[in-house]
């Protein structure tokens, strides 16, 4: 069932996402990330669960160049910081 999620935390190992309904622990999911306009499919589980609030959600794999992309992305973040 595709939902449209709203990302709040992101790092290289999984992210946290806003969900009215939210997903059970457990649940292997498949997803688009869109970062600065490139998307980035993941395939994930779902780790934590907030009702009414959200999921926290753990990379398991990448496809194509999606791992760099988002490490690219990150690492940028990082050095805007500094």
């Amino acid at each position: 069932m595709p939902l449209r999620m709203e990302t709040t935390d992101l790092s290289r190992g999984g992210c946290y996402v806003q969900l009215v309904t939210t997903l059970a622990i457990g649940a292997h999911i498949d997803t688009t990330l869109w970062i600065g306009g490139a998307p980035i499919r993941i395939r994930g589980l779902v780790v934590t669960r907030h009702p009414q609030f959200g999921n926290g959600i753990m990379f398991l794999d990448f496809k194509g160049d999606g791992k760099e992309l988002l490490d690219r992305y990150l690492d940028a973040m990082v050095e805007q910081r500094s």
